[in-house]
Order: structure tokens, then C-alpha cells, then sequence
């Protein structure tokens, strides 16, 4: 190991901004060096005062043993106590005592060969703190300055880690399960959106019940190590895991919360790809009763087919549609299709005044309800995608795709579709018909522009706004 030093330093991180601090603590953490076991081998850990402990090398090999013998639940006797093994459960119970403890397999991969692993996490924790709370003061004078110094910017920096990091509203210390969760929502989150409305549930959580996250990060690990899988859960490893946290005795609020997933898995509304993985950010949303929606670009050819027959003689390259395109999410209700028409509009997918899409492209999976995403546009969006700035060049449906599968899942549409505008409009015959595309395109809605199925979402605000609400009004610069 390290011997308790922290991480390598890293290069000119002086003339960095804080955000570009928090990108270079992250690959301090991966460059933090692991031991690493010179067996191969399966080892088998329990989960002991908030984190993985190894068992004895003769116990270790005594349950692997017995696991490839075909045997799932039996006696070891071990330091004279005698333990019952429940591989179907994954837990170590003292027969006398009573106490039982969640345990895992894992080895010199699984435990520290994938890279921003929890182990990680808390060796790059102890190498700040020790075993004590993390404090600002701890954070500061490890935070490696490459010998020159920049106190001001450190702090500041520091100041808003552990905030960001802090669940227990204690904003002066973190623990290490509030900075190992950090960490593994820096890695798997899309956003900090996204982060943000885990950490709010959570929050609430741990009000009831302050050990909730520690044993949420235990259950997901020990699903991992159950699969022998490096960093992501399968969708039989999350059914797996729910249905031993059913089955097990302790009376805790996650019982409830798997019970709850499988119920709604049996119903068909928790449902993923057969070779989807689940991260640690997916296991938190499901477990926490939020819903996984399917993210899809549907893209029609405004052309009517004309492009892919015409358009290397009219526009000198070869194109097999004109995109018009809509973010369509599959909700259990219905499919919304949003899009941008010189208005923002949600409509059931496929009812557009554009017919059949010719083609829909898979873009991944997003956590936002709809009422969710239809506050943000109207919001956030509204004032910038709007009539008077639709422009078919630079300021198209497919930028305002491009702009809501950020907000969705931090990801944007492919450069083809995103960019098409800019690649057609330097002919002169579709810079001729600019004027003409803005008007058709960028009026959907209008006195008089073209008709169009589906709720105006820029309109939504007014239902927000009741008898004793507070309105800010403010000039759009």
C-alpha cells in the first residue's frame, strides 16, 4: 500500500479554475495506487463498520471451496466461534450471537482493477483524513499544491466540495460514506442535475434512518462481487439483489424499496435491455422509486424523399433526408415527442404535422419525469428557442434536440443530424430558400403559421402560477 500518503500531485493545478480543481482530485483518486494480492483467487469480504473487510485466508478458502462443491448454505468454524454461510443471501451469521452480516466474493479485479472503484474512494479518504471525519482543514493541507500556493482559491475549492458532498447537512465534515458517494455520482452521473435529485431523496432518507446510504453502497458492491462484474449491475444482478434484500430479516427501509422494485418489475414498469448495465447512479434511481425512460431522436425528411434523389444535383453532395427532428421519451403513460417549431411542443410521438419519421436513432435512457422536463424548457428553454429566434440555419429544431438531450442525459444528438443545416445552407439554392424555411418551419402555432397537435410547453408556466405565489419578472438580455 501507500502507507497512509496521499495521492501524486498534480501538474499546474494553481492556474486552474474550481471546476477544473474537481476534475484533478478525480484523477488523483484513479491514480491512487492499490495493493494488489498476489492470489487470483476469490477471497470473500463482510461488511464490517462501514466498509468491506477480508475474512481470514482459511475461511476464505474454505466457503470458495464449498460454493464450487454446489453447497449454498452450511456451518465454518472459525476463531471459535461458529459462522452459518448463506450464499443464496450473501451473509455470515454467528449461530450464538445471532448477529448477521452482508458478505461478497471478490478478487485482485474486481476489488481493485476497476478504475474509480469504492476501494479507491476510501483509500484516497484515508490518505486525507485517516479514519476521522473529513474536515476542511483535513481536505486543505493534503491538497497537493506542487510547491507553489494559491490558499484562496484551495479553500474556496474545498469549501464547495464539502458542501457539494454533505448529505447530513453538516457542511463543516463529511464522512466517508458521503465522500465515497460523491465520487461514484462524479463518475456515473450524467449531470448535476441528476446528481442533485438522488442527493434530495437521499437526503430525506437519511433523516429517518443515517446509515441508509452506507448499507445502499454495501447492497450494490455486493451485488457486483455475486456477479463477478467489475463496475455495473445486469438487470438479473438488480433482481437478484432486490429479491435477497426481501427475503432477509432486518427490518430496514431498503427492504421496503426492493419489494417495491420488484413489484413494479413483475408489472412490467422497471424493465432494461437485456445487456443493459446499471451503475451505481442507475441502482440509486431505481431503488428509490425512479423510473428509467427510453431516449429516442426521431428524424423526418422535410424533403419528402426529394434529398436522397435530387439533392448531389441541386445541392452538390449527397444527402438521404432534409432533418426535421423531435426528442421522443418513452413514458409508461405515453411517448412524448418534444420539439421545436418556433414554439416548444409535447406531443404524443408520431403525431407531428410532419408524418412517419424515416428514421429513429436510440440515444439512451434519462430519469426526468414529464412534468419535469416540460418545466425546464419552459423555463430554461422557452426565452431562447422561441418564433422570433428560430432561424433554419443556426438556430434549428435540432439545435433545441441537441439542447434538451443534455438536459436529459448529458449527451448530445449525433453531429450528422446537429449539424446538417450548416452543411446544406452554403449552396445558393438553400440559402434562396431560407427566408421561405423560416417561415414554414419556425411557425407552428402562430396566427399564421401551420397547425400542430400537442400542448404548448412555453404556456405551462401559467398553471404553476396560483393565489399567493411569489412572480420575479426580469429582462431576457
Amino acid at each position: 500500500g501507500d502507507g497512509g500518503r496521499p495521492p501524486p500531485p498534480v501538474d499546474s493545478m494553481l492556474s486552474m479554475r474550481r471546476s477544473t480543481f474537481k476534475r484533478a482530485m478525480s484523477r488523483k483518486l484513479t491514480n491512487t495506487k492499490n495493493p494488489v494480492h498476489a492470489s487470483e483467487h476469490h477471497y470473500v469480504e463482510v461488511w464490517l463498520a462501514g466498509e468491506w473487510r477480508p475474512l481470514g485466508f482459511q475461511e476464505s478458502q474454505e466457503i470458495t471451496r464449498r460454493e464450487a462443491a454446489g453447497e449454498t448454505v452450511f456451518e465454518i468454524r472459525s476463531r471459535g466461534h461458529v459462522y452459518v454461510i448463506n450464499l443464496e443471501h450473501m451473509t455470515q451469521t454467528n449461530k450464538a450471537s445471532g448477529r448477521t452480516r452482508t458478505m461478497r466474493f471478490t478478487d485482485a479485479h474486481t476489488a481493485h482493477g476497476a478504475p474509480m472503484g469504492f476501494e479507491r474512494f476510501r483509500q484516497a479518504y484515508r490518505a486525507h483524513a485517516g479514519e476521522a471525519p473529513l474536515t476542511q482543514r483535513a481536505l486543505s493541507s493534503t491538497w497537493p499544491l506542487d510547491g507553489h500556493g494559491d490558499a484562496p482559491l484551495v479553500e474556496s475549492t474545498v469549501t464547495a466540495m464539502l458542501r457539494a458532498m454533505s448529505l447530513r447537512g453538516l457542511r463543516e465534515e463529511v464522512n466517508l460514506t458521503e465522500w465515497s458517494h460523491y465520487w461514484a455520482l462524479e463518475r456515473d452521473s450524467p449531470s448535476f442535475h441528476a446528481s442533485r435529485e438522488v442527493n434530495e431523496k437521499l437526503a430525506k432518507a437519511l433523516k429517518d434512518d443515517p446509515r441508509v446510504l452506507g448499507r445502499m453502497q454495501m447492497h450494490f458492491e455486493t451485488s457486483l462481487g455475486e456477479s463477478r462484474a467489475s463496475g455495473a449491475l445486469s438487470h438479473d444482478g438488480l433482481v437478484r439483489a432486490c429479491e435477497r434484500l426481501v427475503a432477509s430479516p432486518e427490518r430496514v427501509v431498503e427492504k421496503q424499496w426492493a419489494a417495491e422494485v420488484l413489484e413494479r418489475h413483475r408489472s412490467g414498469e422497471v424493465t432494461f435491455d437485456d445487456d443493459a448495465d446499471l451503475s451505481y447512479f442507475d441502482f440509486l434511481n431505481v431503488m428509490l422509486g425512479r423510473k428509467r425512460h427510453r431516449v429516442s431522436l426521431w428524424m423526418y425528411d422535410i424533403s419528402g424523399g426529394r434529398a436522397g434523389r435530387w439533392s448531389w444535383l441541386l445541392l452538390g453532395r449527397q444527402f438521404d433526408g432534409i432533418w426535421h427532428s423531435g426528442v421522443v421519451v418513452d413514458f409508461p403513460e405515453r411517448s412524448s415527442e418534444f420539439w421545436f417549431g418556433g414554439k416548444l411542443f409535447d406531443s404524443v410521438a408520431g403525431s407531428t404535422p410532419f408524418g412517419a419519421p424515416l428514421e429513429k436513432r436510440h440515444l439512451g435512457y434519462t430519469y426526468k419525469t414529464r412534468d419535469e422536463i416540460r418545466s425546464y424548457m419552459a423555463r430554461h428553454m422557452a426565452p431562447e428557442f422561441s418564433r422570433e429566434k428560430y432561424d433554419v440555419l443556426t438556430h434549428n429544431c435540432n439545435h433545441f434536440s441537441d439542447a434538451l438531450c443534455l438536459f436529459l442525459h448529458n449527451a448530445h444528438i449525433p453531429d450528422d443530424v446537429v449539424n446538417q443545416a450548416e452543411m446544406v445552407m452554403s449552396t445558393l439554392t438553400a440559402r434562396a430558400l431560407r427566408p421561405l424555411l423560416n417561415h414554414w418551419l419556425g411557425g407552428f402555432g402562430g396566427a399564421d403559421g401551420a397547425a400542430a397537435q400537442g400542448s404548448q410547453v412555453d404556456d405551462c408556466l401559467q398553471d404553476e402560477v396560483l393565489p399567493g405565489a411569489i412572480v420575479e419578472f426580469c429582462r431576457v438580455e
